[in-house]
């Protein structure tokens, strides 16, 4: 089962729908199944196991510099928090990219990806888990 959350994290913003497989097997198909149009970034933790967390950009937007701070801080609260390794880590760091960057090939492993190009790769940090965070996005599960 897909997991689907809503990230509104003011009354005023405007809500950004997220996605994120339950396993590897669902991480994978999500990999496989996404297409350009849908305008999807990928977030996962950089060295762990960690769920696939997607972003659904809206029509108008072309990259994640364009997305509001706190939608970007709940991806990446969200992905610390499906990593059980990097759950427990003060800090961890989150790999972004465009879904249309990701590539596969039949000798990986499912939900293993790796990138066309590294230059559209972006690290950002995700300190401590905020846990008002990842408590109001599961309301919205």
């Amino acid at each position: 089962m897909v997991y689907f959350y809503e990230s509104q994290p003011n009354l005023y913003g405007e809500s950004y729908q997220l996605i994120m497989g339950k396993d590897k097997f669902e991480n994978d198909a999500l990999i496989k199944w996404g297409y350009k149009e849908l305008n999807y970034i990928w977030f996962h933790a950089d060295k762990y196991s960690s769920g696939h967390v997607y972003l659904k950009l809206k029509e108008r937007q072309k990259s994640i510099d364009e997305v509001p701070d706190d939608i970007v801080n709940d991806c990446l609260q969200l992905c610390k928090s499906e990593s059980i390794q990097g759950n427990k880590l003060s800090e961890c760091t989150i790999l972004i990219t465009p879904w249309t960057n990701l590539r596969r090939s039949k000798f990986m492993k499912p939900g293993e990806v790796s990138f066309k190009t590294t230059k559209s790769c972006m690290r950002k940090q995700c300190f401590v888990r905020d846990n008002k965070i990842i408590n109001r996005l599961a309301k919205t599960r």
